[in-house]
């Protein structure tokens, strides 16, 4: 399950605000000269090799892990054959702060585990 992240640190820094762009900068250094290290570290290389179902939860609006980069998760997992759910709240940003979507959100969540969890050794 998923409710916000990064799938490419190189995607990431096209979308996300400029203080996290310097941020993320001052960790892995110029995405230009340094765009191995970028490509090495993003999870996005090791993608294809997952088998588990995945859910996943993203406001529309977040600006601290953009929504493409979600849709590049489900997009590489549904292309590998994996299993994945996603659902945009076009309302929300980087996390959940209207009740009706926490609640939507924590009954999605609890049917997923249900369905891949509870019935599966």
């Amino acid at each position: 399950m998923g409710g916000g992240g990064f799938t490419d640190w190189l995607t990431e820094q096209e979308h996300e605000t400029p203080l996290l762009q310097q941020y993320d900068q001052s960790i892995l250094g110029d995405p230009v000269k340094d765009r191995k290290v970028y490509e090495d570290a993003s999870p996005k290389k090791y993608l294809a090799n997952a088998k588990a179902p995945l859910l996943v939860l993203q406001g529309e609006n977040d600006i601290t892990d953009p929504k493409e980069e979600a849709e590049q998760v489900v997009a590489i997992l549904r292309n590998a054959g994996v299993t994945v759910d996603a659902h945009y709240y076009s309302d929300e940003g980087h996390g959940f702060l209207k009740r009706e979507n926490q609640i939507d959100a924590m009954q999605r969540t609890v049917e997923w585990f249900d369905r891949y969890l509870l019935h599966h050794p």
